[in-house]
């Protein structure tokens, strides 16, 4: 999709983060949008930021994990809008904790947003993208879909399958002119790692993990601009940073041995516990 200006396009998890800055991209372009998040406040946030006359700025409140509110959601906003050109399954979560130490409610709340949000959202957008005679999707993945990290077992699986479902995506949908690209960024300066401080099982080291990406970390407008880009040139993956680049290569050149220094920092670490 070459020229993104007049298209609609919708961006779940808009009231921050990654979200928002694609938000602001977007409307740099002269989109009209659809902002979706649970949270409202930052929802109104980010379309104050967008907000101007020469565009058409949509709020809506939606759990992507909820179907049926993702089914109404999608013609809701076909509604508002008229047409749905471009789909952002941005909305995401990470718990940073060992396997054995998650609950079952913990591991299904990761999967079910971070890979049943963009299941939800691809399966009830397409026929409104297919409607539009073209369309793009963008979902948010992580360099955590290369390779398994230690405590971030639902959260790598889920950008793994995200990967995988983007890839098939792509295939399948060329037929209807609708294009795919999965999204694979390092460390983001968002929220997401304060999250996990909240909800892990080592705040001491998350905390000093979360310092670590607030510094050195991409800044998620600089994200957004690579997503413009990948859109129009039609890529069906992007990796954003030196670290996400970094990790593929890594993990391409010594696929196991990559992961013994991984399960020996872990086993240091629970065993000095």
């Amino acid at each position: 999709m070459k020229n993104l200006y007049d298209k609609v396009a919708v961006i779940t998890g808009a009231g921050s983060g990654i979200g928002r800055a694609l938000a602001k991209a977007m409307a740099a372009e002269g989109c009209h949008l659809a902002l979706v998040d649970m949270n409202d406040a930052g929802l109104q946030e980010t379309k104050a930021q967008v907000a101007d006359k020469s565009r058409k700025v949509t709020t809506h409140i939606a759990n992507v994990t909820d179907r049926e509110r993702m089914k109404a959601l999608a013609a809701e906003i076909h509604q508002a809008h008229g047409a749905i050109h471009l789909l952002f399954n941005n909305a995401g979560i990470t718990i940073s904790k060992a396997f054995e130490d998650s609950s079952l409610e913990e591991l299904d709340r990761v999967l079910a947003i971070n890979l049943g949000g963009v299941i939800n959202g691809c399966y009830f957008f397409l026929p409104y993208l297919k409607q539009a005679g073209e369309g793009h999707i963008i979902n948010t993945s992580s360099m955590a879909g290369f390779i398994g990290f230690p405590n971030q077992l639902t959260y790598s699986a889920s950008k793994a399958a995200v990967k995988s479902l983007s890839e098939t995506l792509f295939a399948e949908l060329a037929m209807h002119n609708i294009s795919v690209t999965s999204i694979h960024p390092g460390a983001i300066r968002t929220n997401i790692m304060k999250a996990a401080v909240d909800h892990g099982s080592d705040a001491v080291e998350m905390q000093k993990m979360e310092a670590m990406v607030m510094k050195m970390g991409m800044e998620p407008d600089a994200l957004a601009r690579k997503v413009i880009k990948a859109i129009k040139k039609d890529k069906m993956r992007i990796r954003v940073g030196f670290d996400a680049y970094l990790m593929e290569w890594i993990k391409r050149l010594f696929p196991v041995a990559i992961h013994k220094p991984f399960r020996k920092a872990f086993t240091k670490r629970a065993l000095g516990k």
